[in-house]
């Protein structure tokens, strides 16, 4: 009997039943995305961290030296989970906090439900950070078939608990103890468990979500000493964050090539923003880190290797942003799109598979705000060309910067040319006015701070709300009143979305 978990496995059973000999022939698909990785703090980028495991993934597959994420967590997960920009999701602007009730909308189909649908067998372990108030927002609805991880932007590494102090480990609802054991490590040590019992008659598609090298900034003593010759104790700190995650990769790849795996495995690995400066991450020489819309925190490390089919070695400069990655991996392993709503990424899957590299096509945007609130910074890549404008709020004024760039001849951003091209600033900044009204106006912006009244729960797993305490298809609030609908986006006219449906 199907289950509300499965209902979109149970809807295609008999349709996939047929295709089992031909899907286990399919390529399996493991995607490692790092939490607040500096483009500078790679062993193949120069950085003096051992990055062994990364280095050899990148030297067996193809680097994406042009990768484009968003500056912050949430909206680059959502991004790379639905293909469709995370500001129409409501999610752009800052994370989810712990205290926040807001998510993806379940009405977004996600890339693990594609492949779910299409006979994978599906896996997380690590970080979802996309909805943690209601069943239906958590990764076993979302189609994971077993979750290991936290749900939140950041948990204890060794204690496991969320800003709050509620204890935020799980295994398929279900909370889980492992107090003194480092959570990046047992982030390795999952997955790798998923890939040995895994149904060997179907392919899989496992998502590791690293927490790793985000806050809070705490590392096994034997690894911080490894970098005592760097002057800065938070650096060395976050030197062996990164070096610990390297070697949960290296758990992961090593278990691939012992079931026999490796050829016929993609493995994506990615950055989910640039390095935050304050933690001790470097992103020379690109300007800025996390937070800001400069080449530095939207601009991450990544690569993709699946042998015998893309060729070893290769350093990409395709423009590919995380949006791109949904349409291109289902493609690659023959997974069908049944999503309804427009994807805003492209299938890169030609231009990578052949060492190609062309126009990506279509305007690419990117935003932040502040913690503490002001300024922050928008920012589009339409061709060469990038205009960043720096928005600062007062109690009664705000200020508008523009800053223009040809990140082709200055991928540095050393040269502000928005003085000399005033015609190509105006148009930039209607194209991000035009943007920023896709926003739904209930979405999430910042919140540093809970509501006085807000307390954590003491276990989140046990505090999601169940699904069938949960009105499962909640329409628009103004169903009943149409015209109520229309005034009051009139009202709002291009500066956000009354109703997202």
């Amino acid at each position: 009997m199907c289950s509300w978990r499965s209902w979109t496995g149970c809807l295609v059973a008999a349709v996939l039943i047929p295709l089992v000999g031909a899907a286990a022939e399919r390529p399996n698909v493991v995607i490692l995305l790092a939490d607040d990785l500096g483009w500078a703090d790679v062993g193949y980028h120069g950085s003096d961290i051992e990055t062994p495991n990364i280095d050899a993934l990148a030297a067996g597959g193809v680097r994406l030296e042009r990768l484009y994420v968003s500056p912050i967590c949430t909206p680059t997960r959502a991004a790379l989970m639905t293909g469709r920009d995370s500001l129409r999701l409501g999610v752009a602007y800052f994370p989810l906090m712990t205290w926040s009730n807001k998510a993806v909308s379940p009405k977004e189909r996600l890339l693990s439900q594609e492949f779910q649908a299409a006979g994978y067998q599906t896996g997380m372990v690590g970080k979802w950070h996309l909805g943690h108030t209601l069943e239906i927002q958590a990764p076993n609805a979302r189609g994971f078939d077993d979750y290991f991880g936290h749900l939140h932007t950041e948990v204890k590494y060794w204690e496991h608990t969320a800003p709050g102090g509620g204890h935020d480990l799980q295994h398929n609802g279900k909370s889980v103890r492992r107090e003194g054991r480092y959570l990046t490590d047992v982030h390795g040590e999952e997955a790798a468990r998923f890939i040995k019992e895994r149904d060997r008659s179907r392919p899989f598609f496992l998502y590791v979500p690293f927490l790793a090298p985000h806050s809070p900034m705490e590392a096994p003593k034997e690894l911080v000493a490894k970098y005592a010759r760097r002057a800065d104790p938070v650096q060395r700190v976050y030197a062996a964050m990164v070096d610990s995650m390297d070697q949960a990769v290296g758990v992961i790849l090593d278990t691939l090539e012992s079931e026999g795996l490796t050829e016929s495995t993609i493995v994506v690995f990615l950055s989910d923003n640039g390095g935050p400066l304050m933690s001790g991450a470097q992103n020379t020489p690109l300007r800025g880190g996390k937070m800001t819309t400069f080449e530095g925190g939207v601009r991450a490390v990544g690569m993709i290797r699946w042998p015998g089919k893309l060729a070893a070695g290769n350093v990409s400069e395709q423009f590919v942003s995380v949006m791109d990655l949904y349409p291109s991996l289902a493609r690659a392993a023959g997974v069908p799109l049944g999503n309804e709503r427009p994807l805003d990424g492209r299938d890169q899957w030609d231009a990578l598979s052949e060492g190609r590299s062309e126009p990506r096509g279509g305007d690419l945007f990117f935003t932040a705000e502040s913690p503490t609130r002001d300024p922050y910074q928008v920012a589009v890549i339409s061709g060469r060309w990038k205009l960043i404008q720096q928005i600062d709020r007062q109690q009664t004024s705000m200020t508008v910067k523009n800053m223009l760039f040809d990140i082709e001849a200055d991928p540095f951003e050393k040269s502000d040319v928005s003085a000399a091209n005033p015609e190509r600033v105006a148009d930039l900044a209607e194209r991000i006015r035009a943007w920023r009204g896709l926003h739904p106006v209930a979405g999430q912006h910042v919140e540093i701070a809970p509501n006085p009244g807000w307390r954590s729960p003491k276990d989140w797993a046990a505090a999601l709300l169940p699904a069938d305490e949960t009105i499962l298809e909640t329409g628009p609030i103004y169903q009943q009143q149409e015209t109520v609908l229309e005034n009051l986006q009139k009202g709002y006219g291009d500066r956000g979305r009354v109703d997202v449906d």
